[in-house]
C-alpha cells in the first residue's frame, strides 16, 4: 500500500495548487516517485484473539529461531518458507493459545516483573558460568537475542501461575489411583531375580508308573548323596540325562519370571548353594542347584509412591490444562484470517 501524506494549504496560490493537484495524478498513476512519498509492507494481521491481534511481524518473530536452525542444517530459504506454510496453522494455534493465556493472566491480576526475569537470567548464567555476552553469543547460535528470551521467559512464568491457580490447585491424586498404576505397571517396579542354575535330569516316561517309580527312586538315592555333601556338578556329569550333563548340569542365568511356576516356588526359599527338593516337571524328575542369585530394580509400592504421584500428578495437569484451554477458546472470540 502508497502511503503519502499531503497537506494542502487552502491558502496557497492557485499555480501552487495545480502543481499539487499534477503531483498526486502523477502519483495515482505511477509515473512520479518522491522521496518523502515511499512504499512500505504493511503489516498483515493474521489472526484476532479477543481484543488483540497476531500480525505476520509477530509470526515471523515467533519462528525466527526455527528458521536459524533450519538454516544451520543446509536448508535452502525457499525450503524454509515451504515448511513453515505447511506448520503455519500448528505455530499460529500455538501463538492463540499464547495469547489467550497472556489474556487470562491480566484478568487475574497476574503479571512477572522483571526483577524476576532478571534474577531468572543471573541464574542461568551462574549455573553455566556465563558472562552476558556469552549468553548473547549462545543464543544467537539459536537465532535468538536477549530480548527474545526475556519474552519467552514471561511467557512461561505467567503460565506457570496461571496453570498453578486454574489447574494444579484443584488436581489431587488419591492412595487408590497410586495403588492401581503399581499394580498395572508391576513389571516396572518388582525386584528382577535373577537365578544361576545348575541341575540334575532324569527322564521319566509318561504312562509307565513302574518306571517313573525306579526314576524317582534313583533321583531320591542322588538328593541323599547331596544332602551327604558330595558335589552337585560330579553328580550331574555321571547321572543327568541333559545335554547340560558334561558341564556338571551347568544352565546359566534365567530371570526368575520366565521359569515354569512349580520351579519357581521351589527356588524362591533358597539361598546360593542350596539345591530342590526332587521336582516333578515336563521333562522328567529334576533337583536344581542355586549357583547364585542376583537381584536389580525393583521398588515396593512404598518406595515407588512419590515418582507415581508425580507422574498420575503431570498427566492430570496436562489433561486438565487441555480442557481448561478449550474452555477459554470455547468463550473467546477468535478468527483466523486468510
Amino acid at each position: 500500500m502508497l502511503k503519502c501524506f499531503i497537506a494542502f494549504d487552502f491558502q496557497a496560490t492557485p499555480s501552487a495548487l495545480k502543481w499539487l493537484i499534477r503531483i498526486c495524478v502523477a502519483l495515482f498513476l505511477g509515473l512520479l516517485t518522491i522521496a518523502p512519498c515511499r512504499a512500505e509492507l504493511v503489516d498483515r494481521i493474521l489472526a484476532v484473539i479477543n481484543d488483540d491481534v497476531i500480525l505476520l511481524s509477530d509470526f515471523d518473530k515467533f519462528t525466527l529461531s526455527y528458521r536459524e536452525k533450519m538454516k544451520k542444517e543446509g536448508q535452502s530459504d525457499a525450503r524454509i518458507r515451504i515448511q513453515l506454510a505447511d506448520q503455519q496453522n500448528v505455530i499460529l494455534n500455538q501463538m492463540i493459545d499464547e495469547k489467550l493465556t497472556e489474556q487470562q493472566a491480566k484478568k487475574d491480576n497476574i503479571a512477572v516483573s522483571d526483577e524476576e526475569i532478571n534474577a531468572n537470567i543471573e541464574r542461568i548464567k551462574k549455573a553455566n558460568g556465563m558472562s552476558e555476552d556469552d549468553m548473547v553469543r549462545a543464543l544467537a547460535l539459536d537465532g535468538m537475542t536477549l530480548a527474545m528470551l526475556r519474552d519467552q521467559m514471561r511467557e512461561q512464568m505467567l503460565q506457570s501461575r496461571l496453570v498453578n491457580r486454574e489447574v494444579r490447585s484443584k488436581i489431587v491424586v488419591t492412595d487408590q489411583e497410586v495403588q492401581e498404576y503399581y499394580e498395572a505397571n508391576k513389571g516396572r517396579y518388582v525386584i528382577k531375580t535373577e537365578y544361576h542354575l545348575r541341575h540334575i535330569l532324569m527322564k521319566a516316561p509318561q504312562g509307565d508308573q513302574e518306571a517313573r517309580t525306579r526314576v524317582l527312586q534313583q533321583m531320591q538315592q542322588l538328593l541323599g548323596q547331596l544332602k551327604a555333601g558330595a558335589s552337585f556338578a560330579d553328580l550331574a556329569k555321571v547321572y543327568s540325562q541333559s545335554s547340560s550333563a558334561r558341564d556338571g548340569g551347568d544352565l546359566g542365568f534365567f530371570e526368575s519370571r520366565v521359569l515354569a511356576e512349580p520351579i519357581r516356588k521351589a527356588l524362591e526359599p533358597l539361598s546360593n548353594g542350596q539345591f530342590t527338593d526332587v521336582l516333578d516337571t515336563d521333562q522328567g524328575y529334576q533337583i536344581f542347584l542355586v549357583e547364585e542369585i542376583r537381584r536389580a530394580g525393583g521398588k515396593t509400592l512404598e518406595e515407588a509412591t512419590p515418582e507415581i504421584q508425580d507422574k498420575i500428578y503431570s498427566e492430570k495437569v496436562e489433561e486438565k490444562f487441555k480442557s481448561w484451554l478449550s474452555e477459554l477458546r470455547q468463550r473467546a472470540h477468535i478468527q483466523i484470517l486468510d
